[in-house]
């Protein structure tokens, strides 16, 4: 699809979003839902103080921290199961069971462990991703021609050659869905602990709006997180255009 149209697509999704907010605010009043003007005014009045940033700076933090450490995890032990069965049916079963277990037994658990205000929202980040990324690189692995690789190796082309412009675009058809995907769950997950920890992130921030029934500001402060995963989003879509080796 034309870089114009998915843009036109996508903003056409976003405003489809807008619209069923404005139907709740009718149906519900400003006490359920705030009304999205009033909203949007507010999460441009916190960019304007620069109260936004330093919420943003910790969230972003935590996700990033945890998305890097347990999407390379996932996607370490994804390649090396897509190599070994055996390991590969053995890790299946341990990640089946953690993506199983909801979030917010993850969190509470992290709160046990490494108490408030520490290390709570990577870790359930990390955790949240591992299983996510371990999939989508296991799919890739096994569905990989074994044929291209015999025929790189008759050639005898260099092994860095060989995973760079054969191995990874091929896996790269089930990974980069998952880590999509994954990047979704971390900001999803991060802001949950954050909420629970009463950290210094954006949840934190919404938890303190929710204590005081302030509707407008919980959902300024939602509209500046999804403004951030969709900013995340794209560098991440970007990256992964990014040309490899030879071409």
């Amino acid at each position: 699809m034309p870089p114009v149209r998915r843009a036109l697509f996508a903003a056409l999704g976003l405003f489809v979003l807008v619209l069923l907010w404005q139907l709740a605010f009718r149906l519900g009043g400003p006490f359920v839902m705030p009304a999205p003007v009033d909203a949007f005014a507010r999460a441009l009045e916190l960019i304007r103080s620069g109260a936004v940033w330093r919420p943003a700076a910790v969230t972003t933090a935590h996700v990033l921290f945890g998305f890097g450490l347990g999407g390379m995890a996932g996607l370490v032990l994804g390649l090396l199961s897509g190599v070994n069965e055996d390991l590969g049916a053995s890790l299946q079963t341990i990640s089946t069971v953690l993506l199983g277990i909801p979030p917010i037994i993850w969190i509470v658990l992290a709160l046990l462990w490494f108490g408030p205000r520490g290390m709570v929202p990577s870790f359930t980040v990390a955790v949240g991703v591992a299983p996510v990324v371990f999939a989508g690189a296991i799919a890739g692995m096994r569905s990989s021609h074994s044929e291209f690789d015999e025929l790189a190796a008759a050639f005898n082309a260099p092994w860095r050659q060989r995973f760079l412009e054969i191995k990874i675009p091929q896996i790269s058809v089930a990974l980069l869905p998952a880590l999509a995907t994954a990047l979704g769950f971390a900001w999803k997950m991060a802001l949950m602990a954050e909420v629970l920890d009463a950290g210094d992130g954006i949840g934190g921030a919404i938890a303190d709006a929710r204590s005081h029934l302030d509707t407008t500001e919980t959902m300024a402060w939602v509209i500046i997180a999804l403004v951030l995963l969709l900013i995340t989003d794209l560098l991440l879509a970007r990256a992964a255009q990014t040309p490899t080796l030879g071409t």
